[in-house]
């Protein structure tokens, strides 16, 4: 359990640190770099949250969980690909918005899943509450979408709803 926790904990932290430096990216406006601070300030938040959880099961000698490893590891790969993109400035502002909902999506799906299948019900809240600020975020970033440009938006296709 630990490593698969530890796997969350650092997806949360390389996601922060992409929204962290998609505040300065050349085309945002104010709007979309408090958006993406805010985002960045939940992530590590998260993180935290995720240590706290994983120390104590530590400490209580919990060794073994439902949970594995597969999909926070796919998320935690994805993210490596957008963050070397973000380093090398390879976005544009709508690529950078979709790969924000893309990992939004798929925090989303990933949190909802191990609250589904956790044995522990401390994990099975912590990941709840997880995937509730995922869908805040997705929420966020497209009602941002839906007022920029000239009013009518980007468009999203079916497959990238939350569930």
């Amino acid at each position: 359990m630990k490593a698969i926790l530890q796997t969350c904990i650092d997806v949360e932290e390389r996601v922060g640190e992409i929204y962290q430096q998609l505040v300065n990216h050349p085309d945002a406006n104010d709007e979309l770099r408090e958006i993406w601070q805010e985002m960045a300030d939940d992530e590590m938040r998260h993180a935290h949250r995720i240590r706290l959880v994983n120390d104590r099961f530590e400490v209580a000698g919990v060794l073994k969980c439902s949970l594995t490893n597969e999909g926070a590891q796919e998320l935690f790969d994805r993210a490596g690909e957008i963050l070397l993109d973000v380093q090398e400035g390879s976005l544009s502002l709508d690529e950078a918005i979709y790969a924000s909902v893309e990992l939004e999506d798929a925090f989303l799906k990933t949190h909802h899943g191990y609250a589904e299948s956790g044995n522990e019900p401390d994990l099975q809240t912590m990941f709840k509450a997880l995937a509730e600020a995922d869908r805040e975020h997705t929420m966020r970033l497209k009602s941002y979408l839906n007022r920029m440009n000239d009013g009518d938006g980007l468009v999203f296709d079916e497959g990238s709803e939350a569930p």
